[in-house]
């Protein structure tokens, strides 16, 4: 018989505008108290389920920091939403949630809230909420299915107990049965948790603790930290003295992060070949810090890159200085002597560090007064945010394209704007909150290929109290002052070599390593989270190689002169390489763990209507293994207490609806 089992999915609910009353509450066995099996595609659960519902998604919206009521207008949708949908139960989520804002002050939130619960529009509903909550990136579809018992995955009757803790949903198995999942045989554990599985359905797996918090720890990740798998005294000197004031590994990984990174964007005239293209130093790094983190040492960073800063920006302001006293003689003219001579010509405003709290014409702008290059240092992420959120600011294909050296070519015929430039070289480093990835990297911006240009690093929470006063001789900036000093040699250094850059190159060894070390890690990746993950590793594979550049530069240091004048190549040294190749395994793993957990994407496979798969669909999919014959999809289906027929139909909808199985021959088929 078909596992007909009620549960709620919310993503079904986010359309509808209107709300059906007298239903009957279905019981756990999805049948009415009149013993008549509900549709539990079109029956509403009962109040308490939806309070429970509501607050599973509040507490995912609120463990990622999302403020989804930061305009008024949301402080008032989603004020209306919660009164029309749970009553004055609401009003604890109401101020959860407000209170993401610092605009959040309890009185008014509370006579807000008294007021909605007043007026109830009779056109907001809660659906509004789960909309908003979808659009901050929370899958609604894995918190629907924590008020649905898992899909029976055996024969006979197994004792399970759902608990709701924090947004995850634990299982705990009471008897000694072995469970399939996901296709894999795993012993009984006193403690399974849910989790998002590739195919979108919840697999389980071992983690430790309650809260959701621990799905976004970076304690989670296999190897997180590299620093400590480094000698750090074979670190080019500057990367090395950079790191040396720290003193766990995560702290000595987010400076090198973030030096390698700015230096990428202030390393001009050299080059490397990489897949048959000419490409340069400049990368994109996105550090993920939950609140309370300890991020202070990443923006002293930029003591690295502030005296060439200083440096450009004073030429600037001598030419404007020059160039007003210049206008000033020339309108000082008569009308005859102004025929004669020539109008001074403005000076365009020129920074290497690029502003994200701009137009997209005046980012464009900026990048070409300064020759095509440039950083953005941004350690709070919402502005970027709310810049690419304006139609005058979106400027997201801008920064793919940079990522790549590929022109950017902008016009715009109302005010006579055009900027044009050929090999934009731009290095990106960005920090923020979990709950700011997913505003930041839209599903749109993940499916266009902005969020996998970037390279994700997750750091953990800071635990405990330290010593807010040890080691005070020097603020963190300058400890890091004496380096930009430097850094500068080595950047003016290379101004020299304009009219022919130097070549970056590995060795003909370290080529094949390279490619030895890649190509098993992209066939591990597809394989363990899918196909969408491959552009993620063939990028990381472009900045592994753009980090070894960058640390052969800073490996000049050492010589005098910097750089051979004659140009000579510069090859990758043995050290640079393998600490090239170490990052990389490393972020690699917290790439992969934010982009399951943090990065808005649809896992679920579509019909050709645009109709995501059903709980049960994506159950008995995940349960098949690659290959298989109608035997064997039939004996899975008897586990699953499917049908022959429902197990049949489902296996060709996943052949002509959904695309993802094909059929090899009679009776014999594979997964895409």
């Amino acid at each position: 018989m078909e596992n007909n089992n009620f549960s709620f999915d919310p993503t079904q609910w986010v359309n509808i505008e209107t709300k059906q009353q007298g239903t009957p509450v279905p019981a756990a066995n999805g049948q009415t108290q009149s013993g008549q099996v509900t549709n539990p595609q079109s029956s509403p659960t009962d109040f308490s389920v939806e309070l429970q519902k509501a607050k599973a998604v509040a507490e995912a919206l609120t463990s990622r920091g999302a403020n989804i009521a930061e305009s008024y207008d949301d402080y008032l949708k989603l004020g209306f939403a919660l009164a029309d949908g749970l009553g004055s139960d609401g009003r604890d989520i109401y101020h959860a949630l407000c209170a993401q804002s610092a605009k959040y002050r309890e009185a008014d939130c509370e006579k807000k809230w008294q007021e909605c619960l007043r007026r109830k529009d009779g056109r907001t509903t809660i659906a509004t909420f789960y909309k908003m909550a979808q659009d901050a990136g929370i899958d609604l579809s894995a918190i629907s299915r924590q008020f649905l018992p898992f899909p029976p995955l055996r024969h006979g009757s197994a004792e399970e107990s759902i608990t709701m803790q924090g947004s995850v949903v634990v299982s705990k198995q009471m008897t000694d049965n072995k469970i399939i999942s996901n296709n894999k045989t795993l012993q009984n554990q006193p403690s399974i948790t849910a989790v998002q599985s590739d195919g979108g359905v919840a697999e389980m797996a071992e983690i430790d603790g309650n809260s959701a918090d621990q799905m976004l720890d970076a304690s989670a990740i296999v190897n997180p930290t590299f620093s400590d798998k480094l000698d750090i005294n074979d670190l080019p000197p500057i990367v090395r003295d950079a790191a040396q004031h720290q003193v766990t590994p995560e702290g000595k990984d987010k400076v090198i992060l973030s030096v390698l990174n700015l230096a990428s964007g202030f390393t001009p005239n050299v080059c490397g070949i990489y897949d048959r293209r000419l490409v340069f130093p400049p990368f994109y790094d996105f550090i993920v810090a939950p609140s309370g983190a300890d991020k202070g040492v990443i923006p002293a960073c930029r003591a690295l890159v502030d005296p060439i800063v200083y440096e450009i920006r004073s030429q600037y302001e001598s030419e404007h200085r020059e160039y007003l006293k210049q206008k000033a003689a020339y309108d000082a003219l008569s009308k005859k002597e102004k025929v004669n001579a020539t109008e001074p010509e403005e000076p365009l405003y020129r920074t290497p560090i690029i502003s994200v709290n701009a137009s997209a014409t005046a980012f464009y702008q900026d990048l070409a007064a300064n020759g095509g290059w440039g950083a953005i240092f941004e350690t709070e992420a919402d502005t970027l945010t709310q810049a690419v959120k304006q139609d005058y600011g979106d400027y997201s294909s801008g920064l793919r394209k940079a990522f790549h050296h590929e022109t950017i070519d902008y016009s715009r015929r109302k005010d006579n704007e055009h900027v044009y430039v050929a090999k934009p070289r731009l290095s990106i480093l960005l920090t923020c909150t979990p709950g700011q990835v997913p505003l930041l990297l839209s599903p749109q911006n993940t499916e266009n290929g902005l969020a996998n240009r970037f390279m994700f690093y997750l750091l953990r929470k800071s635990r405990g109290w330290r010593n807010v006063f040890d080691d005070c001789e020097e603020t963190l900036y300058e400890q890091m002052a004496p380096l930009g000093l430097r850094f500068k040699a080595i950047f003016d250094n290379l101004k020299a070599f304009s009219k022919a850059p130097l070549k970056f190159t590995l060795n003909e060894e370290q080529k094949e390593r390279f490619n030895q070390f890649f190509e098993p890690l992209y066939n591990e990746q597809i394989g363990l989270h899918g196909e969408e993950l491959d552009a993620f590793v063939f990028r990381l594979g472009l900045t592994t190689f753009r980090i070894a550049m960058v640390l052969t530069v800073l490996r000049h240091e050492e010589q005098q002169p910097h750089f051979n004048p004659q140009g000579e190549p510069l090859v990758c040294t043995e050290n640079d390489f393998q600490t090239a190749i170490t990052v990389a395994s490393c972020l690699i793993n917290h790439t992969v763990f934010v982009y399951k957990r943090l990065l808005p994407h649809n896992e679920t496979p579509l019909s050709t209507s645009g109709k995501p798969m059903t709980p049960q669909e994506l159950t008995f999919l995940n349960a098949l293994p690659r290959e298989f014959t109608r035997k064997e999809f039939l004996q899975i289906a008897r586990q699953l207490q499917l049908s022959q027929r429902t197990a049949e139909r489902y296996v060709g909808a996943f052949i002509t609806d959904y695309n993802v199985v094909v059929r090899i021959s009679t009776g014999h088929y594979c997964k895409r």
